[in-house]
């Protein structure tokens, strides 16, 4: 398993944040920078309990798949506080280089649930592709 910072994406009070943001601007850039919309790259609802769902930066997605699209909804393990969590890949981080808080990957409300963490979070863990890889 890699060892990562792992930080909540898709909260209500993140959702609530992007909303704001969009309804006093009109800009989905702006809004986005605030908050997340709570729908990942491929259309499935992050802001969720009811699913875990994470997302990865794109080197290191493409670095296992090939491509982003391979990669869709692929298991995801996730360990924290030796309880470990299969979700699936639902959305994409920024680039490596553009992540400024040093996250490795993004938690939805339904992993945090099911591994004990409250958003919003960062903290470390240790993940691994479902399939052991």
């Amino acid at each position: 398993m890699k060892k990562v910072i792992a930080t909540s994406f898709a909260d209500p009070k993140d959702v609530d944040r992007y909303n704001k943001v969009l309804a006093e601007t009109g800009s989905e850039k702006a809004a986005l920078q605030a908050g997340d919309n709570g729908v990942g790259a491929w259309g499935d609802i992050t802001a969720t309990e009811e699913e875990a769902i994470c997302a990865l930066p794109p080197e290191v997605i493409k670095e296992k798949w090939g491509s982003l699209k391979q990669a869709k909804r692929k298991p995801v393990a996730v360990k924290y506080a030796d309880v470990v969590v299969t979700g699936v890949l639902g959305d994409i981080m920024p680039s490596v280089k553009s992540i400024k808080n040093g996250a490795g990957i993004d938690l939805n409300p339904g992993f945090a649930i099911r591994l004990g963490l409250k958003p919003p979070f960062k903290t470390d863990v240790e993940w691994e592709w479902g399939d052991g890889g």
